[in-house]
């Protein structure tokens, strides 16, 4: 990728930046996103470099990703043991489908918000990277950047020494300061994203005209993109266009997010893509769309989430199109957050610091599923 001659690494300043923390003190912020900026990468452009290599052989069909992780990481998490724990559940997961795996891990710390307060008006918890859980320290607080960083290092530290098969690692690219802080130049080419493999947009901050669009597009990472309901042609075609505009294989991958009631418009943005012969795959993220409550807590039905996979692969098929991966909000623990046939949840295993996880038995069956629609669909192409 030939990076455009008008991105620099403060272009993306020029457009409006949704979901960002407001901080009460805009000069120590500033200081704090400087002592960033100087710090090494994380990772190098041969590893990134590597990555996509690999994403090209999915966006050629050749492989699928099996995307893992928690919705929020949490800095109480950040250990050695526990990373070691979730690599080798990922691991484990990735085998059954022999897939590239890449974990919500080593700097997941940011969350979207839809509300900026909760009902009682205190401050929404907005990730670690914010703010804390804790309802005494809401305020946003620019020293817990200098945690993510430390953190994110030490994740993937820990991930170079892992002696299983090779994993990645991917965060949402949310709050813009901090993650332009580690956009590093490889020679005088090009500009990469040093603390993840593969940074994505989501759905609340995709749209081509603000911020996180515009500097992903000056990034050589491969980029995923949360797809809604609410996107229309206009606004999938110019954000295609905008990050891939050579069409390049492992550029770009959209992470549909849709729900089991609204696939519909997944038929909608294969024609898209088919009449504006863009080049870009398609990952299901079954989890988001399908959020319920129960007795005050989030939850996710197992039903729910095996239907919207089944007739995500059915509707790719119809439309001689190739899934390329499979995003899952999940732990490896004994958690009790997503429900299946009408069970209620424990609260005393529910234990998200956000969205409704998988447990490592509920992950296992729909990687299963997801393993057997994979054969049918590669024995009625032989």
């Amino acid at each position: 990728m030939n990076q455009e001659k008008e991105w620099n690494l403060d272009s993306w300043k020029k457009y409006p930046a949704l979901q960002q923390p407001l901080y009460q003190d805009l000069h120590f912020y500033q200081e704090t996103l400087q002592k960033l900026r100087k710090l090494p990468g994380i990772l190098n452009f041969e590893e990134i470099n590597k990555f996509k290599n690999e994403m090209i052989k999915v966006s050629q069909g050749d492989k699928f990703v099996l995307q893992l992780g928690d919705c929020a990481e949490v800095y109480n998490e950040c250990t050695e043991e526990h990373w070691k724990e979730k690599f080798s559940f990922y691991d484990s997961m990735g085998q059954i489908l022999n897939a590239i795996v890449i974990g919500r891990t080593c700097g997941q710390f940011a969350k979207p918000r839809t509300q900026l307060h909760e009902k009682d008006g205190t401050l929404n918890y907005r990730g670690d990277l914010i703010n804390s859980l804790s309802r005494d320290e809401r305020d946003p607080d620019p020293l817990r950047l200098l945690l993510g960083a430390h953190y994110s290092k030490k994740g993937i530290d820990t991930l170079r020494k892992y002696e299983g098969k090779q994993l990645w690692v991917s965060h949402e690219c949310l709050h813009i300061g901090y993650e332009s802080a580690f956009a590093r130049q490889h020679e005088e080419d090009h500009y990469y994203l040093s603390n993840t493999h593969f940074p994505w947009i989501g759905d609340r901050t995709r749209l081509c005209e603000h911020a996180h669009s515009n500097f992903a597009k000056g990034i050589y990472n491969p980029i995923g993109i949360k797809i809604g309901s609410s996107i229309n042609k206009n606004e999938f075609v110019n954000l295609i266009k905008l990050l891939n505009p050579k069409n390049e294989d492992g550029r770009v991958f959209a992470i549909i997010r849709l729900g089991k009631n609204k696939l519909d418009k997944l038929k909608d943005i294969i024609n898209w893509k088919h009449e504006e012969k863009l080049n870009v795959s398609f990952f299901l993220d079954p989890m988001h769309g399908n959020s319920l409550e129960q007795n005050g807590y989030k939850i996710r039905r197992i039903e729910d989430i095996m239907f919207e996979i089944q007739q995500f692969f059915n509707i790719l098929e119809q439309s001689n199109e190739k899934p390329a991966g499979l995003h899952l909000e999940c732990t490896p623990y004994d958690v009790s957050e997503c429900v299946e046939n009408d069970e209620e949840i424990d609260p005393k295993k529910y234990t998200t610091a956000c969205d409704a996880r998988l447990n490592f038995r509920q992950t296992r069956k729909i990687v299963i599923f997801v393993n057997t629609l994979l054969k049918k669909l590669k024995k009625k192409q032989q």
